[in-house]
């Protein structure tokens, strides 16, 4: 219990003289970096609290000689270097440690303290650094890059390509891409929208619908489904940035893209969370969505509306029973040109 106290109380006072340092700009001088000593010596000389250029906390160790660069690892959140400076008019190198995630200075200041704690139990100044980041390594270890589901790029890629077609028929068909912005089609131009559900493999004919009104058409007008398949290959023909950068050839309105894709979550068309994947496209086929195509909507159930209890629906629709619906090559364009405008 004692020795907990302690320990939150050296932490404290770490966490203390790194404001003091920050406020005034200053230390005791001793150095040419703002910095405050320790009173841990490593035989080298004193430990050394200091501040980075913006502020970040530092713990400056003196070692002799030179320090072999393997075990001193940097991460995007911890900086791990060697510093020399001149103490009474020699030069002293440092084992100089950042931490540069201002949301963990709680946790460097108890590295800080096991650093020096390790020192004065008589350990070197390479081994107390080594051995205490290896022990806040799970708590300073770089964050696993969290990928972007493939069904979110897919889909993405699905709705870019769709939009490039409409593209070729109006310059401001932008303007229809409705479904990022939480409307229940994906395109939509007055009383005609268009729904676009895409597939990881070329015999896929199954598609999901969410909602009872997602294959319902707008009152009085027209609904399609564009069903794509696209074919998981290296550097394939479609990614997000190539057709992102042919929909800026066709004339489309970067403005009005960039809005739709940061509304997704994806502020780089670019970036390479988003083009990790790349595709060909398998196929294109595109569905009038009127009485008998196979989906439930409200018309479906007693009373046209989801029976008491059930608020959302998510079900699963077999194209294959659809043939009848499928537009022909020029009905499609037709059907394309209504939605561009």
């Amino acid at each position: 219990m004692l020795k907990h106290w302690m320990g939150r109380l050296m932490t404290k006072r770490a966490i203390e003289r790194w404001k003091r340092l920050k406020a005034t700009g200053s230390g005791d001088g001793v150095i040419e970096v703002p910095s405050i000593d320790s009173g841990i010596a490593t035989g080298f000389g004193t430990a050394r609290y200091a501040i980075g250029a913006q502020g970040e906390p530092r713990l400056l160790v003196p070692v002799g000689g030179r320090v072999a660069a393997r075990g001193l690892t940097s991460t995007s959140k911890l900086l791990v270097t060697t510093s020399s400076y001149k103490v009474s008019n020699t030069n002293t190198l440092f084992i100089d440690i950042m931490c540069l995630d201002r949301t963990l200075d709680v946790v460097f200041a108890e590295l800080a303290d096991e650093i020096l704690r390790r020192i004065k139990e008589g350990f070197s100044p390479l081994k107390a650094v080594t051995a205490s980041i290896d022990d806040f390594r799970e708590l300073l270890k770089e964050k696993a890059r969290e990928d972007i589901p493939e069904n979110k790029v897919q889909g993405l890629i699905g709705e870019l390509e769709v939009m490039r077609r409409l593209v070729t028929h109006n310059h401001v068909a932008t303007e229809t891409w409705t479904g990022p912005f939480e409307f229940r089609h994906d395109f939509r131009r007055g009383v005609h929208a268009l729904e676009v559900k895409t597939s990881g493999r070329s015999d896929t004919t199954r598609v999901s619908i969410h909602g009872i009104d997602q294959l319902a058409p707008p009152a009085g007008g027209t609904l399609y489904l564009a069903h794509i398949c696209l074919e998981r290959v290296e550097n394939g023909q479609l990614s997000v940035g190539l057709v992102f950068d042919r929909l800026l050839k066709s004339g489309a309105d970067r403005e009005t893209l960039e809005k739709g894709l940061k509304a997704l979550g994806c502020s780089d068309p670019h970036g390479e969370d988003w083009n990790r994947l790349s595709f060909d496209l398998e196929g294109l086929k595109v569905y009038r969505v009127s009485d008998g195509f196979p989906r439930i909507i409200d018309s479906s159930f007693a009373g046209e509306h989801l029976p008491a209890g059930i608020s959302s629906l998510e079900y699963q629709i077999d194209l294959s029973h659809a043939k009848s619906f499928e537009l022909s090559t020029n009905d499609l364009e037709i059907a394309f040109e209504r939605i561009a405008g």
